[in-house]
Protein backbone atom coordinates (compact mmCIF):
# COMPACT_ATOMS: atom_id res chain seq x y z
CA UNK A 1 0.00 0.00 0.00
CA UNK A 2 1.37 3.36 -0.95
CA UNK A 3 1.21 6.32 1.41
CA UNK A 4 0.54 9.65 -0.24
CA UNK A 5 3.27 12.10 0.67
CA UNK A 6 2.55 15.83 0.98
CA UNK A 7 5.39 18.14 0.18
CA UNK A 8 6.39 21.07 2.41
CA UNK A 9 5.25 23.41 -0.30
CA UNK A 10 1.75 21.96 -0.26
CA UNK A 11 1.63 22.27 3.58
CA UNK A 12 2.54 25.95 3.40
CA UNK A 13 -0.11 26.55 0.71
CA UNK A 14 -2.76 25.16 3.08
CA UNK A 15 -1.65 26.74 6.37
CA UNK A 16 -0.41 30.19 5.36
CA UNK A 17 -3.88 31.62 4.66
CA UNK A 18 -5.02 30.46 8.10
CA UNK A 19 -2.02 32.08 9.81
CA UNK A 20 -2.60 35.31 7.91
CA UNK A 21 -6.26 35.39 8.90
CA UNK A 22 -5.35 34.78 12.54
CA UNK A 23 -2.75 37.57 12.45
CA UNK A 24 -5.25 40.05 10.95
CA UNK A 25 -7.80 39.26 13.66
CA UNK A 26 -5.25 39.66 16.45
CA UNK A 27 -3.92 42.93 15.02
CA UNK A 28 -7.39 44.39 14.69
CA UNK A 29 -8.07 43.36 18.28
CA UNK A 30 -5.01 45.29 19.47
CA UNK A 31 -6.60 48.49 18.24
CA UNK A 32 -9.52 48.08 20.62
CA UNK A 33 -9.33 49.80 24.03
CA UNK A 34 -8.90 47.38 26.91
CA UNK A 35 -11.83 47.14 29.30
CA UNK A 36 -11.49 49.16 32.51
CA UNK A 37 -10.97 46.04 34.61
CA UNK A 38 -8.10 44.77 32.45
CA UNK A 39 -7.52 43.23 29.06
CA UNK A 40 -7.38 39.65 30.35
CA UNK A 41 -11.06 39.53 31.34
CA UNK A 42 -13.29 37.61 28.92
CA UNK A 43 -16.95 38.51 28.77
CA UNK A 44 -18.05 34.90 28.42
CA UNK A 45 -16.46 33.81 31.70
CA UNK A 46 -16.50 36.88 34.05
CA UNK A 47 -18.99 39.65 34.78
CA UNK A 48 -17.49 43.12 35.35
CA UNK A 49 -19.52 45.56 37.44
CA UNK A 50 -19.19 49.09 38.77
CA UNK A 51 -20.81 50.07 42.06
CA UNK A 52 -20.59 53.35 43.95
CA UNK A 53 -21.65 54.99 47.18
CA UNK A 54 -24.29 56.84 45.17
CA UNK A 55 -26.25 53.60 44.76
CA UNK A 56 -25.58 51.84 48.09
CA UNK A 57 -24.45 53.31 51.44
CA UNK A 58 -20.71 52.89 52.07
CA UNK A 59 -19.92 55.64 54.59
CA UNK A 60 -20.98 55.48 58.24
CA UNK A 61 -19.71 58.86 59.38
CA UNK A 62 -16.64 60.92 60.16
CA UNK A 63 -14.97 62.40 63.24
CA UNK A 64 -12.04 64.73 63.73
CA UNK A 65 -9.19 64.05 66.14
CA UNK A 66 -6.04 65.85 67.25
CA UNK A 67 -2.56 64.50 67.80
CA UNK A 68 -1.92 67.30 70.32
CA UNK A 69 1.43 68.02 68.71
CA UNK A 70 4.48 68.27 70.93
CA UNK A 71 6.86 71.19 71.15
CA UNK A 72 8.97 69.74 68.33
CA UNK A 73 6.04 69.25 65.94
CA UNK A 74 5.96 72.22 63.57
CA UNK A 75 8.86 73.41 61.41
CA UNK A 76 8.21 77.13 62.03
CA UNK A 77 7.10 79.11 65.06
CA UNK A 78 3.61 80.64 64.95
CA UNK A 79 2.64 83.69 66.98
CA UNK A 80 -0.53 85.80 67.05
CA UNK A 81 -4.30 85.52 67.05
CA UNK A 82 -6.75 85.48 64.13
CA UNK A 83 -9.98 83.81 62.90
CA UNK A 84 -10.43 81.86 66.11
CA UNK A 85 -6.82 80.65 66.26
CA UNK A 86 -4.35 81.56 69.01
CA UNK A 87 -0.65 80.74 68.66
CA UNK A 88 1.97 81.10 71.41
CA UNK A 89 5.73 80.47 71.60
CA UNK A 90 7.96 78.99 74.28
CA UNK A 91 11.75 79.45 74.14
CA UNK A 92 14.42 78.09 76.49
CA UNK A 93 17.91 79.58 76.31
CA UNK A 94 20.95 77.36 76.57
CA UNK A 95 24.06 79.55 76.71
CA UNK A 96 23.38 81.50 79.91
CA UNK A 97 26.83 82.27 81.42
CA UNK A 98 27.72 81.26 84.98
CA UNK A 99 30.32 84.03 85.46
CA UNK A 100 28.17 87.17 85.54
CA UNK A 101 26.08 87.05 88.76
CA UNK A 102 27.26 90.54 89.75
CA UNK A 103 27.00 92.16 86.32
CA UNK A 104 24.87 95.26 85.86
CA UNK A 105 22.27 94.65 83.14
CA UNK A 106 21.90 97.74 80.98
CA UNK A 107 19.28 96.33 78.58
CA UNK A 108 17.77 93.06 77.36
CA UNK A 109 16.17 92.80 73.93
CA UNK A 110 14.27 89.78 72.55
CA UNK A 111 14.82 89.24 68.80
CA UNK A 112 12.55 87.30 66.42
CA UNK A 113 12.92 86.72 62.68
CA UNK A 114 9.54 86.89 60.83
CA UNK A 115 8.80 84.79 57.75
CA UNK A 116 6.32 85.52 54.98
CA UNK A 117 3.48 83.23 56.07
CA UNK A 118 0.48 85.10 57.53
CA UNK A 119 -2.97 83.86 58.55
CA UNK A 120 -5.68 86.46 59.10
CA UNK A 121 -5.52 90.18 58.34
CA UNK A 122 -2.30 90.32 56.33
CA UNK A 123 -2.92 94.02 55.52
CA UNK A 124 -2.77 95.34 59.08
CA UNK A 125 -0.48 92.52 60.24
CA UNK A 126 -1.05 93.63 63.82
CA UNK A 127 0.39 91.45 66.57
CA UNK A 128 -0.13 92.33 70.22
CA UNK A 129 1.61 90.10 72.77
CA UNK A 130 3.08 89.84 76.24
CA UNK A 131 6.30 88.13 77.31
CA UNK A 132 6.21 86.00 80.47
CA UNK A 133 8.72 83.98 82.43
CA UNK A 134 7.92 80.28 82.94
CA UNK A 135 7.30 78.79 86.39
CA UNK A 136 7.00 75.09 85.59
CA UNK A 137 9.36 72.63 83.86
CA UNK A 138 8.79 71.78 80.21
CA UNK A 139 10.60 69.68 77.62
CA UNK A 140 10.33 69.13 73.85
CA UNK A 141 7.64 66.57 74.72
CA UNK A 142 5.34 69.30 76.05
CA UNK A 143 1.92 69.71 74.44
CA UNK A 144 -0.73 72.41 74.38
CA UNK A 145 -2.04 70.98 77.66
CA UNK A 146 1.33 71.73 79.26
CA UNK A 147 1.14 75.33 78.14
CA UNK A 148 -2.44 75.80 79.38
CA UNK A 149 -1.94 74.34 82.86
CA UNK A 150 -2.57 76.67 85.81
CA UNK A 151 0.49 78.48 87.09
CA UNK A 152 2.64 77.57 84.09
CA UNK A 153 3.32 81.25 83.32
CA UNK A 154 4.24 84.04 85.68
CA UNK A 155 1.46 86.52 86.45
CA UNK A 156 3.42 89.65 85.55
CA UNK A 157 4.53 90.38 81.98
CA UNK A 158 8.26 90.92 81.42
CA UNK A 159 7.78 92.69 78.11
CA UNK A 160 5.16 93.65 75.53
CA UNK A 161 4.84 94.24 71.79
CA UNK A 162 2.05 95.82 69.78
CA UNK A 163 2.76 96.58 66.18
CA UNK A 164 2.53 95.70 62.53
CA UNK A 165 4.96 93.48 60.63
CA UNK A 166 4.82 94.33 56.93
CA UNK A 167 5.14 91.61 54.29
CA UNK A 168 8.32 92.15 52.29
CA UNK A 169 10.72 90.12 50.18
CA UNK A 170 13.34 90.61 52.89
CA UNK A 171 11.78 90.45 56.34
CA UNK A 172 13.49 92.62 58.99
CA UNK A 173 13.74 91.19 62.49
CA UNK A 174 11.53 92.52 65.27
CA UNK A 175 12.75 93.43 68.75
CA UNK A 176 10.99 93.44 72.11
CA UNK A 177 12.43 95.07 75.23
CA UNK A 178 12.22 92.78 78.26
CA UNK A 179 12.88 93.44 81.94
CA UNK A 180 16.58 93.53 82.89
CA UNK A 181 15.68 91.87 86.20
CA UNK A 182 14.71 88.67 84.39
CA UNK A 183 18.13 88.23 82.76
CA UNK A 184 19.80 89.24 86.02
CA UNK A 185 17.96 86.43 87.85
CA UNK A 186 19.13 83.96 85.21
CA UNK A 187 22.77 84.96 85.67
CA UNK A 188 22.50 84.56 89.46
CA UNK A 189 20.75 81.20 89.25
CA UNK A 190 23.21 79.87 86.67
CA UNK A 191 26.12 80.80 88.94
CA UNK A 192 24.55 79.08 91.96
CA UNK A 193 23.70 75.94 89.98
CA UNK A 194 27.33 75.65 88.87
CA UNK A 195 28.40 74.51 92.31
CA UNK A 196 25.10 73.15 93.69
CA UNK A 197 23.60 70.18 91.85
CA UNK A 198 20.48 70.23 94.05
CA UNK A 199 19.22 73.43 92.43
CA UNK A 200 16.42 72.66 89.95
CA UNK A 201 16.75 74.70 86.76
CA UNK A 202 14.23 72.78 84.64
CA UNK A 203 11.86 75.75 84.52
CA UNK A 204 14.59 78.40 84.28
CA UNK A 205 16.01 80.35 81.35
CA UNK A 206 12.69 80.22 79.50
CA UNK A 207 10.24 82.73 78.05
CA UNK A 208 6.67 82.51 76.79
CA UNK A 209 5.23 84.82 74.14
CA UNK A 210 1.46 84.95 74.42
CA UNK A 211 -0.78 87.02 72.09
CA UNK A 212 -3.39 89.46 73.35
CA UNK A 213 -6.86 90.06 71.97
CA UNK A 214 -5.67 92.99 69.87
CA UNK A 215 -3.89 90.73 67.41
CA UNK A 216 -5.41 90.43 63.93
CA UNK A 217 -2.95 88.00 62.34
CA UNK A 218 -0.80 84.96 63.06
CA UNK A 219 2.72 85.14 61.67
CA UNK A 220 5.36 82.50 61.12
CA UNK A 221 8.80 83.04 62.65
CA UNK A 222 12.08 81.30 61.93
CA UNK A 223 13.09 78.38 64.08
CA UNK A 224 16.53 76.82 64.23
CA UNK A 225 16.23 73.04 64.00
CA UNK A 226 18.35 70.12 62.82
CA UNK A 227 16.57 70.24 59.46
CA UNK A 228 16.88 74.06 59.19
CA UNK A 229 20.30 74.81 60.74
CA UNK A 230 20.68 78.11 58.87
CA UNK A 231 17.56 79.67 60.39
CA UNK A 232 18.26 82.24 63.11
CA UNK A 233 17.11 81.09 66.57
CA UNK A 234 15.12 83.12 69.05
CA UNK A 235 17.68 85.45 70.66
CA UNK A 236 18.13 87.88 73.54
CA UNK A 237 20.74 90.63 73.11
CA UNK A 238 22.07 91.66 76.53
CA UNK A 239 24.06 94.82 77.20
CA UNK A 240 25.87 94.70 80.57
CA UNK A 241 28.78 96.02 82.63
CA UNK A 242 30.97 93.83 84.80
CA UNK A 243 31.57 94.82 88.40
CA UNK A 244 34.03 97.76 88.58
CA UNK A 245 34.06 98.25 84.80
CA UNK A 246 32.89 101.29 82.88
CA UNK A 247 32.78 99.39 79.58
CA UNK A 248 29.46 98.19 78.24
CA UNK A 249 29.75 94.71 76.76
CA UNK A 250 27.19 92.86 74.66
CA UNK A 251 26.33 89.20 74.44
CA UNK A 252 23.60 87.22 72.67
CA UNK A 253 21.67 84.41 74.33
CA UNK A 254 20.27 81.86 71.88
CA UNK A 255 17.37 79.48 72.37
CA UNK A 256 18.44 75.87 72.88
CA UNK A 257 14.98 74.69 71.90
CA UNK A 258 11.68 76.39 71.33
CA UNK A 259 8.08 75.46 70.68
CA UNK A 260 4.84 76.73 69.23
CA UNK A 261 1.34 75.84 70.39
CA UNK A 262 -1.92 76.69 68.65
CA UNK A 263 -5.54 76.39 69.71
CA UNK A 264 -8.05 76.33 66.86
CA UNK A 265 -11.78 77.02 66.42
CA UNK A 266 -14.27 74.30 67.26
CA UNK A 267 -14.37 71.52 64.69
CA UNK A 268 -17.59 71.39 62.65
CA UNK A 269 -19.49 68.12 63.04
CA UNK A 270 -19.78 65.75 60.05
CA UNK A 271 -16.89 67.43 58.28
CA UNK A 272 -13.51 66.03 57.25
CA UNK A 273 -11.04 68.48 58.82
CA UNK A 274 -7.27 68.58 58.26
CA UNK A 275 -4.68 70.86 59.86
CA UNK A 276 -1.07 69.80 60.24
CA UNK A 277 -0.13 72.84 62.32
CA UNK A 278 -2.53 71.79 65.10
CA UNK A 279 -2.26 68.04 64.52
CA UNK A 280 -5.87 67.74 63.36
CA UNK A 281 -6.95 64.89 61.10
CA UNK A 282 -10.20 63.04 60.41
CA UNK A 283 -11.37 59.44 60.41
CA UNK A 284 -13.76 58.43 57.64
CA UNK A 285 -15.71 55.33 58.75
CA UNK A 286 -16.53 52.92 55.92
CA UNK A 287 -18.82 49.88 55.61
CA UNK A 288 -18.83 47.54 52.60
CA UNK A 289 -21.29 45.01 54.03
CA UNK A 290 -23.71 45.57 51.13
CA UNK A 291 -21.18 44.49 48.51
CA UNK A 292 -21.51 41.00 47.03
CA UNK A 293 -19.37 38.23 48.48
CA UNK A 294 -16.55 36.51 46.64
CA UNK A 295 -15.78 39.38 44.30
CA UNK A 296 -12.46 40.41 42.78
CA UNK A 297 -11.49 44.10 43.01
CA UNK A 298 -10.04 45.68 39.87
CA UNK A 299 -10.24 49.35 40.79
CA UNK A 300 -11.42 51.68 43.54
CA UNK A 301 -11.53 55.50 43.50
CA UNK A 302 -12.30 57.75 46.48
CA UNK A 303 -13.32 61.38 45.89
CA UNK A 304 -13.69 64.15 48.49
CA UNK A 305 -15.18 67.60 47.83
CA UNK A 306 -13.64 70.66 49.49
CA UNK A 307 -15.89 72.97 51.50
CA UNK A 308 -14.44 76.30 50.34
CA UNK A 309 -16.44 78.35 52.86
CA UNK A 310 -15.22 76.43 55.93
CA UNK A 311 -11.65 76.10 54.65
CA UNK A 312 -9.24 78.60 56.23
CA UNK A 313 -6.14 79.61 54.29
CA UNK A 314 -3.28 82.03 54.87
CA UNK A 315 -1.27 83.84 52.21
CA UNK A 316 0.06 80.64 50.63
CA UNK A 317 -1.54 78.62 47.84
CA UNK A 318 -4.11 75.95 48.64
CA UNK A 319 -2.47 72.56 48.81
CA UNK A 320 -3.42 70.31 45.90
CA UNK A 321 -2.26 67.09 47.57
CA UNK A 322 -3.58 65.27 50.64
CA UNK A 323 -2.93 61.78 51.98
CA UNK A 324 -4.67 58.98 53.83
CA UNK A 325 -3.82 55.86 55.82
CA UNK A 326 -5.71 52.64 56.37
CA UNK A 327 -4.68 50.33 59.20
CA UNK A 328 -5.72 46.71 58.75
CA UNK A 329 -6.02 45.66 62.40
CA UNK A 330 -6.62 42.01 61.45
CA UNK A 331 -3.60 41.73 59.16
CA UNK A 332 -0.73 42.60 61.46
CA UNK A 333 -1.65 46.31 61.55
CA UNK A 334 -0.62 46.69 57.95
CA UNK A 335 -0.66 50.41 57.09
CA UNK A 336 -1.68 51.24 53.56
CA UNK A 337 -1.00 54.79 52.43
CA UNK A 338 -2.79 56.58 49.61
CA UNK A 339 -2.41 60.00 47.98
CA UNK A 340 -5.20 62.26 46.75
CA UNK A 341 -4.92 65.05 44.17
CA UNK A 342 -6.85 68.13 43.09
CA UNK A 343 -6.46 68.90 39.40
CA UNK A 344 -6.18 72.50 38.14
CA UNK A 345 -7.60 74.06 41.29
CA UNK A 346 -10.66 71.80 41.40
CA UNK A 347 -12.50 71.38 44.72
CA UNK A 348 -12.58 67.62 44.11
CA UNK A 349 -9.69 65.64 45.60
CA UNK A 350 -9.39 62.18 44.07
CA UNK A 351 -7.59 59.14 45.46
CA UNK A 352 -7.30 57.17 42.19
CA UNK A 353 -6.18 53.85 43.69
CA UNK A 354 -7.57 52.69 47.04
CA UNK A 355 -7.84 49.05 46.01
CA UNK A 356 -5.77 47.92 48.99
CA UNK A 357 -8.19 49.44 51.47
CA UNK A 358 -11.22 47.85 49.80
CA UNK A 359 -9.55 44.44 49.64
CA UNK A 360 -8.54 44.63 53.30
CA UNK A 361 -12.09 45.52 54.33
CA UNK A 362 -13.61 42.68 52.31
CA UNK A 363 -11.19 40.12 53.74
CA UNK A 364 -12.24 40.91 57.30
CA UNK A 365 -15.28 42.55 58.90
CA UNK A 366 -16.07 44.80 55.90
CA UNK A 367 -15.99 47.83 58.20
CA UNK A 368 -13.09 50.09 59.07
CA UNK A 369 -11.78 53.63 59.23
CA UNK A 370 -9.66 55.58 56.77
CA UNK A 371 -7.51 58.31 58.32
CA UNK A 372 -7.52 61.47 56.15
CA UNK A 373 -4.39 63.61 56.61
CA UNK A 374 -2.69 66.67 55.12
CA UNK A 375 0.27 66.08 52.86
CA UNK A 376 2.63 66.19 55.82
CA UNK A 377 5.92 67.36 54.37
CA UNK A 378 4.33 70.34 52.67
CA UNK A 379 2.07 71.56 55.47
CA UNK A 380 4.52 71.82 58.36
CA UNK A 381 4.97 75.56 57.74
CA UNK A 382 1.33 76.62 57.82
CA UNK A 383 -1.84 76.57 59.93
CA UNK A 384 -4.19 76.31 56.96
CA UNK A 385 -7.30 74.27 57.67
CA UNK A 386 -8.78 72.13 54.90
CA UNK A 387 -12.43 71.12 55.34
CA UNK A 388 -14.26 68.56 53.19
CA UNK A 389 -17.95 67.73 53.13
CA UNK A 390 -18.95 64.73 55.23
CA UNK A 391 -21.07 61.67 54.38
CA UNK A 392 -24.20 63.14 55.98
CA UNK A 393 -24.25 66.42 54.07
CA UNK A 394 -27.77 67.39 52.90
CA UNK A 395 -26.51 67.63 49.32
CA UNK A 396 -25.68 64.10 48.07
CA UNK A 397 -23.42 65.52 45.36
CA UNK A 398 -21.07 66.97 48.00
CA UNK A 399 -20.66 63.78 50.02
CA UNK A 400 -17.57 61.56 49.77
CA UNK A 401 -17.79 59.17 46.83
CA UNK A 402 -16.34 55.66 46.56
CA UNK A 403 -16.48 53.95 43.15
CA UNK A 404 -15.52 50.26 43.01
CA UNK A 405 -14.91 48.16 39.90
CA UNK A 406 -15.19 44.45 40.56
CA UNK A 407 -15.85 41.17 38.81
CA UNK A 408 -17.79 38.01 39.57
CA UNK A 409 -17.79 34.64 37.80
CA UNK A 410 -21.25 33.66 36.59
CA UNK A 411 -22.75 30.41 37.82
CA UNK A 412 -22.41 27.51 35.34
Amino acid sequence: MKVKQISLLNILRITLPLWALSLIISMSGCNEQSPIAGGAIFDDTINVNVISSDSIPMFIGTNASSLKPSASYAADLFLGSARGYTSSILARFGNVPDSLPDAEIISATLILQPKRYALGDSLSNRIALDVFSINKPWTPRATIDSFLQAGFLDVNAMGTFDGSIALRDTMPEITITIAQSLVKSWFILRNKAKNDSTINTESAYGLALKPKSGSSVIRAFARNTISTPDNPPVRIRVAYKKTGSSTIDTMVLESAYDATFTTEPNITSDKIVLNYGTGTFSNLDISLKDLPTGIAIHGAVLTLMLDSIETIRGNQFRDSVISSQFIDSLAGNLVREFTGFSKSGSVNYEFPIVNGMVESLLRNTKTGSLKILPYILRDRTRLDRMVFFGPKDPDPKKRPSLRIIYSTRPKP
